[in-house]
């Protein structure tokens, strides 16, 4: 599932974790027009992680979506206390610790290897600069 930036993000589609809410169905379609932060093979401490950091990304006008291999109840079972606000993705089919930011017209702008929610912040704030400057 790993994606090469300019490109179109891929499709993901799965059950969702929603603290608060019940199982749904969520696709990375449902966000077209908005900057999207998609953590593909997130682990619990990387959840944790953009979940600290999510007003920020909110800021920038992003919202923050995680996907894991794991089912959704293992999942339920796993976040259902914490502080995580955005939807984790179950049963996603990727293991990799990727991230790919994905700008309002479904294009990958940035994909980011391992790296940490404040990495993954820092790059998306310097793909919105260009956008700034020309408003």
């Amino acid at each position: 599932m790993i994606t090469s930036i300019r490109t179109a993000a891929p499709t993901v589609e799965a059950d969702a974790f929603v603290r608060g809410e019940g199982r749904r169905r969520v696709s990375l379609n449902d966000y077209r027009g908005t900057w999207v932060v998609l953590a593909l093979g997130a682990r619990h401490l990387d959840v944790l992680e953009l979940a600290a950091l999510e007003e920020s990304f909110a800021a920038d006008g992003a919202v923050v979506l995680a996907a894991t291999p794991d089912d959704w109840h293992q999942v339920a079972s796993t976040f259902g206390d914490e502080p995580v606000r955005f939807p984790i993705l179950t049963s996603v089919d990727e293991t990799r610790r990727v991230t790919l930011i994905v700008d309002p017209g479904g294009v990958v702008s940035h994909v980011g290897l391992r790296r940490s929610a404040r990495e993954t912040l820092a790059a998306l704030e310097r793909l919105l600069v260009p956008v700034a400057i020309a408003a």
